[in-house]
C-alpha cells in the first residue's frame, strides 16, 4: 500500500499552451467534452481544495508540465516521488528516485520497466515518441516512422540529434525499409525536430509558490468545511482516506 507524505496535484487549464502557439495544431484533433463533464472539472479541484491538498493550475502550461517541476524539486529535494498518470509522455521524467504509477492497471513503472515496455530508456523515451508521433496528441513525428522503426533507431544511434549526425549509418540498420528510411527521416527534419520540441516536458514552471521547498506539499487535516462539501455530494470516501493519512 502507498502512503504518501506530500501530495500535489497538476491541473490543465482551458488556456493555450506555449505549444499550442509554437504548433497550432497541437491536439487540435480532440473534440471538446461532454457538456455533463465540464462542471465536473470544477467540482474536482474545489473537492482536493477541501481535502487540503495543494493544488497548481499554472496557464500556459500542462498538468504535465507541472508533474516534472515538482519531480525535479524533488530529486533535488531527495525525496522519492511518484507521478500517477495514464500519459505515457511522463514516463520520460522516470529516474533514480521517480517513478510513475498507471492509475488504471496499478502498474508502476520505474527505469527498468519502461525499457522493457518501449525498448528505450527513460531518457530516450522524448526522442521515440518524437519520430513516431503521437495521435491522441496531434504530434506529426516522421511519416513512415512506426513505432518498432523509431525504438530500433533511438536504441541503435541514440537521440533525434544524434540520428541526424549518422543519417548515413540509418540503411545499414536491421530495421524493415531501412534502405528509405534515412530518406524520410531526411525530407522530415523540420517535422521530427518540432515533435521533439513538443514532446519534451519543461521542468521549470512557474508555480507561484515562492518556494522552492516541497514544505507546503505535506498532507495536511482536511479543512473545517469539508464535512459539508462531502455532504453535499452524497459521499465521504476521499474524506475518510485523507484523514487516515493526515489526521482528523
Amino acid at each position: 500500500m502507498i502512503s504518501p507524505s506530500h501530495v500535489a496535484l497538476a491541473w490543465d487549464t482551458d488556456q493555450p499552451t506555449f505549444r499550442h502557439h509554437r504548433y497550432p495544431e497541437y491536439k487540435a484533433n480532440r473534440d471538446a467534452p461532454p457538456a455533463d463533464l465540464e462542471p465536473q472539472f470544477d467540482l474536482a479541484v474545489r473537492a482536493c481544495d477541501a481535502l487540503g491538498l495543494k493544488s497548481f493550475r499554472i496557464p500556459g502550461y500542462e498538468a504535465d508540465d507541472i508533474m516534472a517541476t515538482l519531480a525535479r524539486r524533488a530529486v533535488a529535494a531527495e525525496v522519492p516521488c511518484l507521478l500517477v498518470t495514464p500519459d505515457k509522455d511522463v514516463q520520460q521524467l522516470v529516474r533514480a528516485g521517480v517513478s510513475v504509477l498507471e492509475p488504471k492497471s496499478r502498474d508502476i513503472y520505474g527505469p527498468a520497466e519502461v525499457q522493457r515496455r518501449f525498448g528505450v530508456p527513460p531518457e530516450r523515451l522524448r526522442d521515440l515518441l518524437a519520430l513516431a508521433g503521437d495521435a491522441s496528441d496531434n504530434i506529426p513525428g516522421v511519416r513512415g516512422v512506426g513505432p518498432k522503426s523509431a525504438q530500433a533507431l533511438v536504441a541503435e544511434l541514440g537521440g533525434i540529434e544524434d540520428i541526424y549526425a549518422r543519417l548515413g549509418a540509418v540503411e545499414t540498420l536491421p530495421i524493415r525499409g531501412a534502405k528509405s528510411l534515412a530518406k524520410k527521416l531526411a525530407e522530415q527534419a523540420e517535422a521530427a525536430r518540432l515533435s521533439h520540441e513538443l514532446v519534451g516536458l519543461d521542468d521549470a514552471v512557474p508555480l507561484g509558490d515562492g518556494t522552492s521547498s516541497l514544505a507546503d506539499l505535506r498532507i495536511r487535516a482536511p479543512l473545517p468545511e469539508a464535512d459539508a462539501f462531502f455532504d453535499s455530494l452524497g459521499f465521504h470516501g476521499p474524506l475518510r482516506t485523507m484523514r487516515a493519512l493526515g489526521g482528523s
